[in-house]
């Protein structure tokens, strides 16, 4: 009997080892969000931190930079290209670091081991959102906190938006969540107390839309891009460059993306 849950982390795990080698590129809409859910989730010098779903170290460099050399910080991601890259570049920077294949629902961690566990842009991608919200409970020190971000809107909210105007099917991507109260019904459910979750926006600068179609090709979106047939592809990019001509300023292409980032406490 096939197992659904199992196979979507099959599927994810694979999508996200063939964009390892160029995940996060662009303007650094990640590595921004990163720090601004390491500001919420108070990290500090000396702390014991866990960031799963750890992708290209956009939490994990930041967050082992702020515990400094006292603290400790490990990554975990399903993927193994991701860890592997991810790996390589902790050693590039020096950084003490370390990163694993892990699943997020069955961590292989003991209890209370933490005084922070952070998941940026991945509690979307759990089959089973509340197992992996159970784990990351049970793994916090009973004083620790738990900081989590998910798109309000995303940074290719521009070619998404192209693909509705066209009629282009996307597939259904369970588990997103985009309002605010959803994302906080989600921990309480998890027993988590003290939640607070906020809207954050930001404006990345692109040098073109050639610039912004490439780093779309560094998410998940390269997927449904990927998907297009020869003339909807080349209709699609004609579209997206009228659409950011609109936001073109002296020193390029603004584009804003919208983040949801909750903390909560054990």
């Amino acid at each position: 009997m096939s197992d659904p849950a199992a196979e979507r982390k099959a599927q994810i795990s694979s999508k996200f080892n063939t964009l390892a080698p160029d995940y996060d590129s662009g303007p650094g809409c990640f590595s921004y969000f990163g720090r601004r859910l390491l500001e919420a989730a108070d990290i500090r010098p000396g702390q014991s931190v866990l960031d799963v779903a750890t992708g290209r170290g956009a939490v994990l460099f930041p967050a082992a930079e702020q515990v400094g050399p006292t603290g400790k910080v490990i990554g975990v991601d399903l993927a193994d290209e991701m860890v592997r890259a991810t790996a390589a570049e902790l050693r590039r920077r020096g950084l003490a670091a370390t990163v694993q294949v892990s699943d997020a629902e069955d961590l292989d961690f003991p209890d209370a081991t933490f005084d922070r566990v952070l998941c940026g842009f991945g509690l979307m991608f759990f089959p089973d959102q509340l197992k992996a919200l159970g784990e990351f409970r049970r793994v916090l020190k009973p004083d620790g906190r738990l900081g989590v971000s998910t798109w309000r809107k995303g940074q290719n909210h521009e070619i998404q938006a192209i693909f509705s105007e066209f009629g282009i099917e996307k597939p259904i991507r369970p588990g997103w969540i985009s309002e605010p109260a959803d994302l906080s019904r989600l921990l309480e459910a998890a027993d988590f107390v003290d939640i607070d979750v906020r809207m954050e926006t930001h404006s990345f600068l692109y040098s073109g839309a050639d610039e912004y179609w490439r780093q779309a090709r560094g998410t998940g979106t390269r997927f449904d891009i990927d998907a297009l047939d020869r003339v909807q592809r080349v209709r699609v990019r004609s579209a997206l460059a009228d659409r950011l001509r609109r936001n073109r300023q002296p020193d390029g292409i603004y584009s804003a993306a919208t983040a949801l980032i909750a903390v909560a406490a054990r």
